[in-house]
């Protein structure tokens, strides 16, 4: 549930993580609509392949959710012009969609156990919204990516903010945490986990500002009595609170969670605290990934929550810390990575 992908800038971490959530779009929205969404064709192709292999994205997936097995297969091609795809799912080896390119779309629906056609359903939809019923669909289409940015997060959240989900880069965090702060539950888990991370701090709250009805976060420390604004409490501490929000505000939810570089800005022994937090919270129907160059990350991580990042050649590798025969109880998994004793690439 909880994976740590660790590895140098430029590795293909990122790459993954966007991929995931270029899926999600897709089977929400539609091929066309996530290729847009990416900055279009020229952002996602892959330069170094040639021919059909550039205009054409192919994932499959396999999870085990609810008491079922998901085997799901997508093929997107065309991508440069008018998507097409290619589709096949099979729960528990019983195939319910089975699509192919320039061919009549089929999907068992409801409780009939045969195949419908769909002789007009659009080249570039995914069958599989059809089924949005099917928590394997509501998963794929729950995948969050979080990259955090500190300095806007500080900033008041005007009266139209979003008020459903945090945002990606943490700009409606004073929002959402106005929100969630009526469930007793919810804030006493927020103010105990920031307690921890950042000693000291003795409450978070957020008021309403009277001259334009803008939300703002503010601060109280042990020893004063004033409460700070937030644009005077480092970034790291405001880093901090909006994936402590991210991951409690969704941990009941079928999805999947991705922080960028959770250390930023974050002592290292208060590291091993955010870790622990989303270890917590991580499920099989709601896991946590994390990406990171960080010692401190992989230090407080488990040989098989780690993978481990590297490109060659152009493409982009994962290795498991657990797959290796290195006597882990002896040498921490931190000097291990910093050493290539994984054999899995530098890690800078």
């Amino acid at each position: 549930p909880f994976m740590v992908l660790a590895g140098p800038n430029g590795a293909g971490k990122s790459n993954i993580t966007d991929a995931l959530s270029f899926l999600g779009t897709v089977i929400q929205r539609g091929a066309t609509r996530a290729i847009r969404d990416s900055g279009g064709f020229h952002q996602i192709h892959c330069y170094k392949s040639r021919k059909e292999k550039r205009t054409t994205i192919s994932f499959e997936i396999t999870l085990q959710l609810a008491g079922k097995h998901f085997a799901y297969t997508l093929n997107i091609t065309e991508i440069n012009r008018s998507p097409k795809l290619y589709e096949q799912l099979e729960i528990n080896g019983t195939k319910i969609i089975d699509r192919k390119i320039d061919s009549d779309a089929k999907v068992v629906l409801g409780e009939s156990s045969q195949m419908q056609p769909f002789p007009d359903y659009p080249a570039e939809m995914t069958l599989l919204m059809l089924l949005s019923h099917l928590e394997f669909y509501k998963f794929l289409t729950n995948i969050q990516v979080f990259r955090i940015d500190p300095i806007s997060a500080k900033e008041p959240d005007s009266t139209a903010t979003d008020t459903t989900a945090l945002d990606t880069h943490g700009h409606n965090v004073a929002t959402m945490l106005s929100v969630l702060g009526r469930d007793k539950k919810f804030k006493n888990q927020v103010m105990d986990w920031i307690e921890l991370i950042v000693p000291g701090m003795e409450s978070v709250s957020t008021e309403r500002q009277r001259l334009d009805g803008s939300t703002v976060i503010t601060f109280k420390e042990e020893g004063t009595k004033t409460r700070f604004p937030a644009h005077l409490i480092s970034d790291g501490t405001i880093y901090s609170l909006c994936i402590i929000t991210a991951i409690l505000s969704r941990y009941n939810e079928h999805g999947l969670t991705i922080i960028e570089e959770p250390e930023r800005g974050i002592h290292p022994k208060a590291i091993g605290e955010l870790v622990q937090l989303m270890r917590d919270n991580a499920s099989v129907s709601h896991p946590i990934f994390v990406t990171t160059h960080s010692e401190s990350v992989v230090r407080n991580s488990e040989a098989d929550e780690l993978w481990l990042v590297n490109k060659k050649g152009g493409k982009t590798y994962l290795k498991s810390a657990a797959s290796s025969e290195l006597d882990l109880q002896q040498l921490s998994l931190d000097k291990a990575w910093l050493m290539n004793l994984f054999d899995a690439g530098l890690p800078w």
